[in-house]
């Protein structure tokens, strides 16, 4: 089994939103995917039809993987549980200090098909919601929002990358093409990062979080708005690397690369 980290230095970037989306699509396109919140705001569930906080989850049991859901695209996703007390969320942030690899030890244990991919939501980096979910993939999915505090944080983001040897692969989010500084701020983007950004931007779309509120996949509820087209272009990537870069053992596929190879 593969995973991705789906990360960002940027609140708002879509990570939630995408992993959620990525999950129904790899679906659709034979993987059996498991996507698992790292993040204590909890919003993962609602993405897949959940109308309530899931009290038990990752976060807060020894058998987190008996708490797993299944949403009605047929996705395994587990979500990360009750916040809990103020005492309960300080233990938990000290276990995730003390043991910098638990999330990729909880991995270890899941018995899935070759085809598997597991898809890790995380709060925004640096934070060591971010620092777990990076510890246990093999790739990093980075999304950039089309404002300018993507640029101001690329840097520090991209080092922490370097100095972990990660893959990695950039994506534009939240574009709106009719304002000039979304327009400038990716095309920056692009100068900056080159080939290691994917050319998938995602647009934004008023109907992502009416689908959210009904509790459905975007991509099956709206399939022909251009948002819908460029989720599914990343999603074809991100089979395209499972199927072929990520087998090959070397961490790169396409675009992806550790960045300073040539």
């Amino acid at each position: 089994m593969k995973t991705i980290a789906v990360v960002s230095a940027v609140g708002g970037a879509g990570r939630t939103t995408i992993t959620a989306e990525l999950a129904s699509l790899l679906r659709w396109h034979g993987h059996a995917p498991l996507a698992i919140e790292c993040d204590p705001r909890g919003l993962l569930g609602f993405h897949f039809g959940l109308r309530e906080p899931v009290r038990q989850g990752l976060s807060n049991t020894a058998d987190w993987a008996a708490h797993g859901q299944r949403s009605d695209d047929g996705v395994l996703f587990v979500p990360w549980g009750e916040p809990g007390t103020r005492a309960t969320r300080a233990e938990i942030a000290m276990r995730l200090h003390a043991d910098p690899h638990w999330l990729r030890g909880l991995l270890r244990h899941v018995d899935l098909s070759g085809d598997a991919v597991a898809l890790i939501d995380s709060a925004p980096w640096p934070s060591p919601f971010a620092e777990q979910a990076l510890a246990a993939a093999d790739l990093a999915l980075v999304l950039l929002p089309s404002l300018p505090q993507s640029c101001a944080t690329l840097a520090p983001l991209r080092q922490a990358l370097d100095d972990g040897g990660m893959a990695r692969a950039y994506v534009v989010t939240r574009l709106q093409p009719g304002r000039q500084l979304h327009t400038d701020v990716s095309v920056l983007l692009r100068a900056t990062l080159g080939n290691a950004l994917l050319p998938y931007e995602i647009h934004e779309d008023a109907g992502v979080p009416e689908a959210l509120a009904r509790g459905e996949c975007f991509c099956r509820s709206t399939p022909h708005s251009q948002t819908a087209h460029d989720l599914q272009g990343l999603a074809s990537w991100v089979s395209g690397w499972l199927l072929n870069g990520a087998r090959a053992g070397d961490g790169q596929a396409g675009a992806v690369r550790r960045e300073g190879t040539p």
